[in-house]
């Protein structure tokens, strides 16, 4: 058995191999995958690990390199995703060695942290990694409106325009996030590859103007089966993005999320919010009649790989008697993580 990363004219092979795992949605593998190698604009082949055996491709781990948000600092990060194993090749720890090769990688490379998303948390808890539990929100109608919700009437709710809108996009949703530890900082490449990886393959993205100015955003795709809120911001005005929530809510004619057969009135009755942290935002949507339903959501698994260097980056000092872990838990605390779905990986 061999571990390296992938080489050149191998990429084909690496498609094909992934084109095994039976994904949800729809998608095969092939297709799903290749969309990385088109858009992601930090995909590498040496990101890319897998385990040869007897010249075919068994196994693979992909490293994503990002720098989330911590204290508002950008932190460089190794996302983990792509884990793979043919079923011939499975319960032999092949999906391990590229792990723990993925790791010294990462480690080599100057990375302080990964990130994952998984439910096979004791496989990922021996290598390092750790549940980092966050909540979520489903939102439905509930009750009819209250006579106090404020007038929308000077707002202007449409569609996104990139010509117009992705200028003040980018600062809207850089300000909302920057309080967020979790999310994901992202330069001009990686926003084009957010339009061209978040959909599902397609997603709704609206925004709310006031006086021609980007007041709120919110990006929205099927997955599950269900209507997930992949992103949003606001500036102080929490109403524009309760009312753009609340459009989300209400069915449409030629729904583009919606499968063949489908009613629109089945999809929209309620949808996941990636967080459940923006309290003036849930007081709006309450008095629209709109209740959130707070479930855990223990699928982020994080692990510091560098707890020296994340603390001199932080100007946190790494107390003699804490692990990673802990260090990890004491700065970047599980309820206080948000990662939109949109930079998914």
């Amino acid at each position: 058995m061999e571990i390296r990363t992938l080489e050149a004219g191998e990429r084909d092979a690496w498609l094909d191999l992934l084109d095994g795992w039976p994904l949800p949605d729809g998608w095969a593998g092939r297709d799903y995958f290749g969309r990385w190698i088109e858009h992601d604009p930090t995909w590498a082949d040496d990101n890319v690990w897998v385990a040869v055996d007897d010249g075919q491709l068994v196994s693979t781990v992909e490293i994503f390199p990002r720098e989330i948000r911590v204290f508002d600092q950008p932190v460089p990060i190794g996302g983990i995703g792509s884990v793979f194993t043919r079923e011939s090749h499975r319960k032999h720890g092949v999906a391990s060695q590229l792990l723990e090769g993925a790791i010294q990688s990462m480690r080599e490379r100057g990375m302080e942290l990964s990130l994952l998303f998984a439910t096979r948390f004791d496989f990922y808890g021996r290598h390092g990694w750790a549940s980092w539990k966050n909540q979520r929100a489903w939102m439905s109608r509930v009750d009819e409106p209250r006579a106090e919700i404020p007038s929308t009437d000077h707002l202007e709710m449409t569609r996104f325009d990139e010509q117009r809108d992705l200028r003040g996009l980018k600062l809207l949703q850089a300000d909302y996030s920057r309080s967020r530890s979790g999310t994901i900082v992202r330069d001009d490449a990686l926003w084009d590859a957010s339009f061209d990886l978040a959909g599902n393959p397609d997603e709704e993205l609206m925004v709310a103007r006031q006086d021609g100015e980007l007041v709120a955003h919110l990006r929205l795709a099927r997955m599950f089966g269900k209507l997930l809120v992949t992103e949003l911001s606001r500036a102080d005005d929490p109403e524009p993005l309760a009312q753009l929530i609340d459009d989300q809510l209400r069915p449409r004619d030629h729904d583009v999320l919606c499968e063949d057969g489908e009613a629109s009135e089945d999809l929209r009755m309620e949808l996941l919010l990636p967080s459940f942290d923006d309290l003036p935002l849930t007081v709006s949507l309450e008095r629209r009649g709109i209740a959130a339903r707070v479930v855990d959501d223990p699928t982020n698994m994080l692990q510091c790989l560098d707890a020296q260097a994340l603390g001199a980056r932080l100007d946190v000092s790494v107390r003699s008697d804490e692990t990673p872990t802990e260090f990890l838990l004491r700065v970047l605390p599980p309820e206080s993580f948000v990662f939109w779905p949109a930079d998914r990986f």
